[in-house]
């Protein structure tokens, strides 16, 4: 009963009920997790006060006292928003309008709360120097850790641990509870999608089966590497010619393309025979493409036997 005539009296002389119908432009955010350190819970401890609120009016209602605190030790304490909306109208009147509630409230006593956006603040400090790494220009997306994690001592720290190499598209990491002696109290798993930008190469004009590709006939386009991984090619090695026909502006990728053949069909060349004491040569026509240290089928051009032969260059291949 003292409690409610002093929250009385201290409405009437800050007349927030007034200034609530003269000046709508404030908000009472309610937190979704808190932790307390005193006997009582006070709307200091779970709230967050935005807007044009005198500095007055802002102390007095975090004063406010609202219910028992939680033992020290135990679990949190969790409100639903049907029992917080009836706690602070009880407490608060028509100011009530003006909370901005979640769907629930947990309180603990003593230690500390990180909350899923210091969490997500921390996992993101964590995965950006891979990110970098990587090149080109990245994003998290979908990031996924709990709405708040509790410490039971404010002591201790999160250790975030990403098991393996960051890479475009969905990552796994390990959110660990670390107490000041390194203990590993408690562990949790999360993920996050990483977008990553960077240039590949891409046809200026459809390209056939069996093209040669050449430099002029690329330029580089940012793609999404999230969506592309290691199938898309990255513009090295070579010569490639193409397998299956790709689009102007599409990303090459690695099944689109095979080595350019050093030899063709049709091509005469030299058949080397060479043993520890014998090195023959004979004229043979090519039966089909091959790249160098490729086997490919070719015709004696004398005895029109086939032969099984490694190709050697464009002008030679060779059996053993």
């Amino acid at each position: 009963m003292t409690l409610l005539i002093v929250t009385g009296a201290m409405l009437v002389a800050t007349s927030p009920a007034e200034a609530s119908k003269q000046n709508t432009n404030w908000r009472i955010k309610i937190k979704s997790a808190a932790v307390v350190h005193g006997p009582r819970v006070t709307l200091g401890d779970i709230a967050e006060f935005y807007g044009d609120l005198p500095a007055q009016t802002r102390a007095d209602l975090s004063a406010v006292e609202l219910w028992n605190a939680p033992a020290k030790g135990r679990k949190p304490v969790t409100v639903n928003r049907q029992k917080l909306q009836v706690i602070l109208q009880h407490y608060l009147g028509e100011m009530v309008r003006n909370c901005i509630l979640p769907s629930t409230l947990s309180v603990q006593f003593g230690g500390k709360v990180l909350s899923e956006e210091e969490l997500t603040r921390t996992v993101v400090k964590v995965l950006t120097p891979q990110a970098e790494k990587a090149g080109g220009n990245y994003k998290f997306r979908e990031m996924r850790v709990p709405d708040h994690l509790f410490f039971e001592d404010s002591m201790d720290s999160l250790r975030v641990v990403i098991p393996q190499a960051l890479k475009p598209g969905p990552n796994t990491f390990r959110m660990e509870v670390v107490s000041v002696d390194g203990r590993v109290l408690r562990q949790l798993s999360g993920s996050c999608f990483m977008d990553l930008w960077k240039p590949v190469p891409c046809p200026v004009r459809p390209l056939n089966r069996k093209e040669i590709i050449t430099p002029d006939l690329l330029t580089w386009k940012n793609k999404n590497m999230a969506h592309l991984g290691d199938r898309v090619w990255d513009g090295k090695g070579g010569p490639w010619r193409i397998k299956i026909p790709v689009g102007t502006g599409q990303p090459i990728m690695l099944s689109s393309i095979e080595p350019a053949p050093v030899v063709s069909k049709g091509d005469k060349l030299s058949l080397v025979f060479q043993s520890k004491h014998l090195k023959l040569t004979v004229p043979v026509e090519a039966l089909e493409d091959g790249g160098v240290g490729q086997t490919i089928t070719v015709r004696n051009l004398q005895s029109q036997r086939k032969i099984m032969a490694t190709v050697v260059n464009a002008q030679t291949v060779s059996v053993r």
